[in-house]
C-alpha cells in the first residue's frame, strides 16, 4: 500500500515498502527533513527521465 509523503500540505513524495519516492518538485528541504532513509531511498528512483514521467503519471 502507498502512503502519499506531505510538506507543507504539498504532496512530494510516494512512500511504499519502506521507499520513499520524491516528485522533482520535492524542495531539497522536505527531502532533508525525512533524513537518511529519505535519500536512500532517493537513489533507489531510476534515473532515467521516462521512467521517472511514468512514475509521475501513475501517482496522480
Amino acid at each position: 500500500m502507498e502512503n502519499a509523503i506531505y510538506w507543507q500540505g504539498r504532496q512530494v513524495g510516494i512512500e511504499c515498502d519502506g521507499r520513499i519516492l520524491w516528485f522533482p518538485s520535492a524542495p531539497k528541504e522536505a527531502i532533508d527533513a525525512y533524513g537518511p532513509q529519505g535519500l536512500a531511498a532517493d537513489k533507489a528512483v531510476p534515473k532515467d527521465d521516462d521512467t521517472a514521467r511514468n512514475l509521475l503519471k501513475v501517482a496522480r
